[in-house]
Parts: C-alpha cells; structure tokens; sequence
C-alpha cells in the first residue's frame, strides 16, 4: 500500500501563513487513508518521518503569488535566507542522507498568503485558496493511482 503524508507549515498566529496548517488539517478530515503534521517549521527531525512515506505534500503559505502554485521537488539544498528553518529540498536531502530513502514523489503546494499581521483568521481569498490547495492534495493522490 502507497503512504503518503501531508505536511503543512507555517505560523497559525500571524493571520494567512497559518494557510497550510489549515489546509493539512482539511486533509486530515476528508482524508482518512493520509497521514497529516501540522507543525509550526521545517525541522531536521521530520527527515526521519519522510524516509518512511512514498508520497510527501509540503502545504505552506506564500507571499510571492496571487495564485496557488505547485512544485516537484528533488533534494538539495536551499541557500540561506537568514531563517533558522529548512526547505522542502533541504529535508529530502537529509531523508536521502541519512536514512537512504526518498519518498517517490515530494510536492510543495504554495497558498497565496494576502493578511500575516497578528490573528488566527484567514483572509477571505487565502480561505478560498486552502480549501482549493486540499482539492489539488486529493486531484494529485487519484492521478497517481
């Protein structure tokens, strides 16, 4: 049986980034058969946890589009940003590195992210775009079966 999981991040107090922690918990309810994290940031430890899946979603929110945008991803690693976070790329490096596996297929999903100013509400366009990133989760999982 195909594992695939569901990683959205992102910060649920500063208004639209919390967009992919919405969009992982929406796929932890209409999805039952797939795994689901919502964590605050990329950390070296879901290395571990991504070794032991075939498919992989990263859900996280973007202030560079106005438009939902989705990306396969390959190892390698990302150039400093100043951030104390690491990238998608960055943690399938790591999964390769140190568990010697690869999920077979590794997606980011960018949400547009329009309000990051203090509060856990949604704008209204990134709640439209959440609950079009969960389509686009569960298009993806029925064109790989």
């Amino acid at each position: 049986m195909t594992r695939t999981l569901v990683i959205g991040y992102g910060n649920t107090l500063r208004g639209d980034d919390g967009a992919g922690i919405r969009a992982a918990e929406l796929v932890a309810t209409r999805l039952p058969d797939v795994d689901s994290l919502c964590v605050h940031e990329l950390q070296p430890e879901l290395a571990e946890t991504i070794s032991l899946y075939d498919r992989v979603f990263f859900l996280d929110a973007s202030i560079r589009s106005e438009r939902l945008r989705q990306f396969t991803l390959e190892p390698g690693a990302a150039a400093p940003d100043g951030s104390h976070t690491l990238s998608p790329a960055t943690l399938l490096s790591l999964s390769q590195t140190l568990y010697r596996r690869l999920p077979h297929t590794a997606t980011l999903i960018e949400i547009p992210a329009f309000r990051c100013d203090f509060g856990e509400q949604l704008s209204t366009e990134t709640e439209g775009f959440v609950n079009a990133c969960v389509e686009k989760v569960q298009h993806s999982l029925a064109m790989l079966q």
